[in-house]
């Protein structure tokens, strides 16, 4: 069966870049069953973002806290966490690297990171999708740099623009991390997960990666969602598992909103291979 060390690794993205296939992979990794695993058990099981779970570990009623005083407790829960981990956990992050005062808004307490990494074309028409919005009420969001996210079950956390969230996990040099762009996940899983293996000191046999594959299959997704739905489904979003397509903006976006994305992210987008619109790739 697939085997990881113990401990706490991020799984970090800005919203609606594959976090929720890499944890859906890893799970059925780990799993190693002939059955797909369950979608509806990764939500508040593999995030440190819940008020329930923050409560139940450090002992105090999330609601009671102020926003600069959450801020402060939350790298103290991951530690928490953290030190009592026997066993892999993948854990979901949107945060941002650092928070507003300039530390690393988790700490340090886990043994690596696996940043997912998107197409900030794509990524603001899924998450336009994904908030029931329109694309540009997305691009607001995704160029804010003191944007917040939270809510009645979420903590509030400091996700801020797409570029900053990018420079910042992919640039920082406390947490080990191993960057996955969802295009190559999407064009050759096998090796992308190969790689993540490696990264986190994992081992899988090919049936195992295979068949983990298979069980995480956009398809296969789908079908579950559709016999029970899913957990992490916004209310009026017809579905989650929606196309995840590559390369959706170049029939979807405007002119200006490509002028956009390009003036706030063109120079990361170069960096990773995101070249502008009407550029010849080199």
């Amino acid at each position: 069966m697939a085997a990881f060390p113990a401990g706490l690794v991020w799984l970090a993205s800005y919203p609606k870049s594959g976090n929720t296939w890499m944890r859906i992979l890893l799970a059925n990794l780990l799993a190693g069953r002939a059955e797909p695993a369950d979608i509806n058990r990764l939500s508040e099981e593999e995030s440190l973002m819940g008020r329930w779970r923050f409560g139940d570990d450090m002992l105090v009623d999330a609601d009671l806290l102020d926003s600069r005083e959450l801020a402060r407790m939350r790298p103290l829960h991951a530690g928490f966490v953290a030190s009592r981990q026997t066993t892999p956990f993948f854990c979901k992050t949107h945060d941002r690297f650092a928070g507003e005062d300039g530390a690393p808004s988790l700490g340090a307490a886990a043994r690596g990171a696996v940043y997912l990494l998107r197409d900030p074309r794509d990524v603001a028409i899924s998450l336009a999708y994904h908030l029931g919005a329109t694309v540009d009420e997305a691009l607001a969001r995704m160029t804010d740099p003191a944007h917040h996210f939270g809510g009645a079950r979420q903590l509030p956390y400091l996700l801020g623009d797409w570029g900053g969230h990018v420079a910042g996990w992919t640039g920082q040099g406390l947490t080990p991390t191993h960057v996955v762009r969802y295009e190559d996940l999407r064009r050759d899983t096998a090796a992308v997960l190969r790689g993540v293996l490696r990264f986190l000191g994992g081992q899988a046999t090919e049936v195992e990666v295979s068949r983990a594959i298979a069980h995480s299959s956009l398809e296969a997704l789908q079908g579950q969602e559709a016999a029970k739905g899913f957990r992490e489904r916004q209310p009026g979003q017809a579905r989650f598992f929606r196309a995840g397509q590559v390369g959706e903006w170049q029939r979807v976006l405007t002119p200006a909103q490509l002028e956009t994305i390009e003036e706030h992210f063109g120079a990361v987008m170069i960096r990773f291979g995101y070249a502008p619109a009407g550029a010849t790739p080199g």
